[in-house]
């Protein structure tokens, strides 16, 4: 087994083109990098580098090597600092988290300001979920955390927030005093979310949206396009409370069964950062109240 700090120093040499330049990059004397490569040398049983000019020529062999282990120094790097100490209250960290217009309405009320009391220095960068590329994004630490109610493709770690219904949303006295019909849903224009996962768990069993039917980007469109018309819309049970309290609408079971969703937080299989290591579980845990 090859010792890590062989595979730091040679790939120091590698990228640095010189034993002088390497050894400044590792904070170590010249000597010591000759010495590590000359042990390295004999552990493979190849010559690993020619001289060249002022700086060495890497073989075949230590081409062939680099392929292999260029990526180790630095990984062993992010595992280390993902185990030191991170203290919320005086870091400056940004973390970025990946939402759906509908994880947006829900969780930044809370997240906001719980993270502004627990970590006052540290800010928020919020985009919009692509689950396409939220796994290697996770990955690679462009983003600390995604939370959604279908997974992402790729390596992932799945830690379940919370369940939700979707239901039948109407202006009051729209309906009649029983819950829609499959056929009154069918008849009636409705609203119709673009790229949202749990939307399209109710679209599937619907016919295609009737005439007059309206199709918007964001949920946050819904309770105003309600209110004021005859259209119908079918958003997440969690949305309720504060769509009632300001807009006069009203709720009704929907008539399929299985309109439950669960929903996500995804994070890398193991945190790249000590900050993104406090981030996921403290999240989890704050929205898990809701």
């Amino acid at each position: 087994m090859l010792d890590l700090n062989l595979i730091r120093v040679f790939v120091a040499v590698m990228e640095e083109g010189t034993l002088t330049a390497a050894a400044e990059r590792l904070n170590l004397t010249q000597p010591s990098i000759t010495h590590a490569v000359n042990r390295l040398r004999r552990t493979t049983g190849d010559e690993l580098f020619a001289r060249s000019g002022r700086g060495v020529r890497p073989t075949r062999a230590a081409e062939q090597l680099y392929a292999e282990v260029a990526t180790l120094p630095a990984a062993a790097d992010a595992a280390v600092a993902s185990l030191a100490d991170f203290t919320p209250a005086q870091a400056t960290t940004t973390f970025r988290i990946a939402l759906t217009d509908l994880g947006q309405l829900v969780f930044l009320p809370r997240l906001v300001p719980a993270l502004t009391a627990a970590a006052p220095r540290c800010s928020l960068d919020v985009v919009l979920l692509d689950t396409g590329s939220a796994a290697e994004d996770l990955r690679t630490g462009a983003l600390d955390l995604a939370i959604a109610s279908t997974p992402p493709p790729g390596e992932v770690r799945a830690l379940p927030l919370r369940w939700d219904r979707y239901i039948c949303v109407a202006r009051a006295g729209r309906l009649g005093p029983h819950p829609p019909t499959v056929e009154e849903l069918s008849d009636a224009a409705r609203v119709v979310i673009r790229g949202s996962t749990g939307h399209t768990l109710v679209e599937s069993r619907m016919p295609q949206p009737a005439a007059g039917s309206v199709a918007v980007s964001t949920f946050s469109a819904i309770p105003s396009l309600v209110a004021g018309t005859d259209l119908l819309a079918f958003v997440p049970q969690i949305l309720m409370p504060e769509w009632t309290g300001a807009w006069d609408i009203q709720e009704w079971p929907l008539p399929f069964e299985d309109t439950d969703v669960t929903v996500h937080a995804y994070a890398a299989p193991r945190a790249p950062t000590s900050a993104t290591a406090w981030f996921v579980p403290w999240v989890v845990g704050l929205l898990r109240d809701l």
